[in-house]
């Protein structure tokens, strides 16, 4: 029996719906999927079907990411669930190979996914991203700056307000994506509790989302333009530790541990250290999203397209030598001349400084900034020709922050 992959509509969303909540604990597809799908622009669906059989699925999307101050289109792929009966038939294998065509035939060049096995996806050529960090905060350490005259509970009516605000710290942030003006990504704040916002002459700049649950406080998104605005959010936070015991933060950094008072989670999970000191526990810590180039020439042909700006004190001839045997087709070495930051020219053979080889799991993720070079060198993940050009690839590939992503998916 043969099998085909097809774009999900009509009768085969229920189908869909049922893989993906089966799959998926509590997802609940069959309530908004069809009408969220059928609303944007930026999401699909696709499945392999024997016959009518739906045996996989998977929802695509198409994100416009911040790389470093250039804008660029970025491919997502979520919900990827196999049905029970059909599973180690290389359905999942074969909806990634299709997800890279579409987004190759789509001239997007990098795509992401939230791992459900990280080794899984770093077979496929996947590289790790930034951590994410679990902070468990009493409320007494956030510093109280006696001041949150700013502060009020924003409703629905500024959802446009809220969306402006997230796009403009977008606009300026690494690795995050836009958010559009769609019913259900405008909507989405509210879903998961009560949203405060930092207003000034009229003007949403900040807001958090939180919720509550017996002696904790959780927040789901914490966005601010300015220091003003998270010194009333923290005055805020600080007022509740008459409530509340924890302040549950999910975070891609840990810069909070410098601004509250004291980072300490009162858990003792700490295992033995060679030491006297007592290791205090500050956060959890798990795998956030995981990056991958899909086209490493066309890639960088996007960045001088878009006149990206890489290190302004950086010129460099770099030999780029590739491995990628899940998609062999984006194995081919080429060399980058860079002048003050810029990609001048990209040719397949040439004159070079440097060369470097890697394969594309972890060279996806040093392009994205998540670790520098040197590390993969350590590591013996790279491989160079020269070392004494080390620390020029380590700036070529610097990014002000690691990538961070607010997007669930």
């Amino acid at each position: 029996m043969g099998k085909q992959i097809r774009k999900i509509m009509g009768n085969d969303y229920k189908k869909f719906s049922e893989l993906a909540n089966s799959a998926f604990e509590g997802l609940n597809a069959d309530k908004w999927l069809e009408s969220h799908i059928e609303e944007t622009t930026k999401e699909n669906l696709y499945g392999v079907f024997k016959e009518e059989e739906l045996v996989a699925g998977m929802r695509t999307f198409d994100f416009e990411m911040n790389y470093s101050s250039t804008s660029i289109r970025v491919g997502g792929i979520g919900m990827l669930a196999v049905d029970m009966l059909h599973k180690k038939e290389k359905n999942a294998y074969q909806l990634l190979q299709y997800f890279f065509t579409l987004n190759k035939e789509a001239k997007v060049n990098l795509v992401m996914l939230h791992p459900f096995k990280v080794s899984f996806y770093k077979k496929m050529g996947f590289g790790i991203g930034t951590k994410n960090y679990q902070f468990y905060l009493n409320p007494n350490e956030f510093p109280y700056y006696n001041e949150k005259s700013h502060l009020e509970e924003l409703t629905v009516e500024e959802r446009g307000q809220i969306l402006d605000c997230y796009n403009r710290i977008y606009s300026r942030t690494h690795g995050m994506t836009k958010r559009f003006p769609f019913e259900r990504e405008m909507n989405r704040p509210f879903w998961f509790g009560k949203v405060i916002g930092f207003v000034d002459e009229g003007k949403v700049k900040g807001y958090f989302v939180y919720s509550s649950k017996e002696e904790d406080l959780y927040i789901h998104e914490l966005f601010f333009e300015s220091p003003a605005v998270i010194r009333e959010f923290s005055t805020f936070l600080n007022s509740q530790s008459d409530q509340f015991k924890r302040v549950i933060i999910n975070s891609n950094f840990d810069e909070i541990i410098h601004f509250v008072d004291s980072p300490e989670s009162g858990e003792i999970t700490m295992v033995d250290f060679p030491s006297t000191t007592d290791h205090k526990h500050i956060a959890n810590v798990g795998i956030g999203v995981m990056y991958r180039i899909i086209n490493c020439l066309d890639f960088f042909k996007e960045l001088k397209e878009k006149n990206h700006l890489f290190n302004p004190s950086i010129t460099l001839s770099v030999k780029l030598s590739i491995n990628d045997d899940f998609y062999p087709i984006n194995t081919l070495p080429f060399i980058l001349y860079i002048r003050n930051g810029k990609i001048l020219g990209i040719k397949e053979s040439g004159p070079f400084d440097v060369e470097i080889r890697m394969n594309i799991a972890e060279f996806s993720s040093m392009v994205m900034g998540v670790e520098n070079a040197h590390s993969y060198l350590k590591w013996g993940l790279m491989e160079i020709s020269d070392e004494s050009y080390i620390k020029l690839i380590n700036s070529l590939f610097y990014t002000d922050s690691k990538p961070m992503v607010s997007k669930a998916f």
